[in-house]
């Protein structure tokens, strides 16, 4: 018996839901690159979630969420509507989780939470050689700007490669998402 057959209904589907709805906030942040970006990173977080689902991770609570996401997978429509509530999702989540796991398992949610929707942002390179380059000067400021911070904080930061496979809007979607959970996200 996991922790989740002790959670209400609408608490469990909450908490079950959260990694394809991040994946699906970030997704849907950034309207660069189309159609194509769009339907990758869709394919993306499909393939990230049921990967995660087969990993054996040190924290039980991930395992135990991200399985039972993929089993309610023929949810995931319904799972789609009202993005606009994730944030608060986000706090009712950990609130949920701190009441009924320990602090090391509630902050593996979190982490996993936003490494997810990292991924989906990282499915689709956002930045080519059709960009503008005031937008490719803007981008590498900003990157400068987040690696100068990373640094202040002795925390490491993504790569030139990585970083322009992120668009700013999805970079701001991760923020949020980071901030409902009270992490940093460099």
């Amino acid at each position: 018996m996991s922790f989740l057959d002790q959670l209400s209904t609408e608490q469990r589907t909450l908490l079950v839901s959260l990694p394809y709805r991040v994946g699906l906030f970030i997704s849907q942040s950034d309207e660069t690159g189309g159609d194509d970006s769009d339907e990758a990173e869709m394919v993306a977080l499909s393939n990230i979630i049921t990967a995660y689902s087969q990993e054996v991770f040190g924290a039980e609570t991930v395992q135990y969420v991200i399985s039972e996401t993929v089993r309610r997978k023929p949810e995931w429509k319904e799972w789609s509507k009202d993005l606009d509530t994730i944030e608060g999702q986000c706090h009712q989540a950990i609130d949920i989780l701190s009441d009924h796991v320990d602090v090391k398992e509630v902050s593996a949610f979190k982490n996993h939470l936003v490494e997810i929707g990292e991924s989906v942002a990282l499915a689709f390179r956002e930045y080519g050689k059709e960009t503008p380059l005031m937008d490719k000067i803007r981008v590498f400021l900003f990157y400068m700007k987040g690696k100068r911070h990373a640094a202040k904080y002795g925390i490491p930061y993504k790569d030139w490669e990585q970083f322009i496979n992120i668009s700013l809007d999805e970079r701001k979607a991760l923020r949020r998402i980071a901030g409902a959970l009270n992490i940093l996200y460099i």
